[in-house]
């Protein structure tokens, strides 16, 4: 028995500096660029100095004040937010229906939806640009919008699809005899039982919109209307780049991606059992 558990002990020790070794290569870019954001520029070009020997926030607060950053990050966090809540109740209408309802040619339906992801963006690209440019909507807030709802509401349905395909349907019959009608049942159960998968869909919808750059970069033309991803080309010149400013850039526009995601994962563990509950 002590020879099985010291085993066993060893092949924990070595998963464990597994998983350790694995985060730490995960996160080094991060850690790289947070650690160039706190560096001085003569600290910046000296490539012995990894971690800076001395600590100055001149990039943030240059970056936060002295540039267009807060300007580019609001249009970033109002394009990914209208997205995403667009592409949620789409998603979620079509989902219920294709899984709740017997629709002739549900399945084939779902897989043609599915199949609009097969093809490459950049193949998309003269399309798009023709269908907005006859609509008017070249360097608009609409148009690019319009664009990434095409791309984020294909996943969207099908994930969700399966999300309300492995619902117990009887919690909405349960709540339908106690005297709900289709319309509260819907948001009084099946919301909150689908809350997980609604969870995931909306993490997927952020994470390709908040980093999204071809499209944000070809149709549109203002310096107001770029997004944060677009926007972060000022500190790169023609003939030199402002690293620390840059680093700095990219470390602030990392914030909303944690903070969301803490958010997410906090309905992912709780939502289902709360569903249940409240239903």
């Amino acid at each position: 028995m002590n020879k099985i558990a010291s085993k066993r002990d060893r092949a924990n020790i070595v998963a464990y500096c597994f998983v350790i070794l694995m985060t730490f290569i995960a996160l080094s870019p991060f850690i790289y660029v947070v650690l160039t954001a706190l560096k001085h520029p003569e600290q910046i070009y000296n490539a012995a100095e990894i971690i800076p020997s001395y600590i100055t926030f001149d990039n943030f607060k240059n970056v936060l004040f002295h540039s267009r950053f807060l300007r580019y990050f609001a249009n970033s966090v109002f394009i990914t937010l209208v997205t995403m809540s667009i592409s949620l109740v789409l998603a979620i209408m079509a989902a219920y229906g294709l899984t709740r309802y017997r629709i002739f040619g549900a399945d084939t339906l779902k897989l043609t939806v599915l199949m609009t992801r097969m093809f490459p963006g950049i193949l998309l690209c003269l399309p798009f640009y023709i269908i907005m440019r006859s609509l008017g909507l070249i360097d608009s807030y609409v148009g690019l919008i319009a664009m990434y709802c095409s791309f984020t509401l294909p996943f969207a349905i099908w994930n969700l699809c399966a999300t309300f395909a492995q619902m117990p349907w009887e919690l909405e019959e349960a709540a339908l005899i106690d005297g709900c009608n289709r319309f509260t049942s819907f948001f009084r159960v099946i919301i909150h039982v689908a809350k997980p998968g609604i969870m995931v869909t909306a993490l997927f919808s952020f994470m390709s919109n908040w980093d999204e750059y071809m499209y944000a970069m070809i149709f549109i033309n203002t310096t107001d209307k770029k997004t944060l991803q677009v926007g972060m080309k000022d500190f790169i010149g023609q003939y030199s780049t402002d690293w620390g400013l840059l680093m700095a850039a990219v470390s602030l526009s990392l914030i909303p991606v944690f903070i969301f995601f803490a958010v997410v994962q906090k309905h992912l563990v709780t939502g289902l059992s709360a569903g249940a509950i409240k239903g």
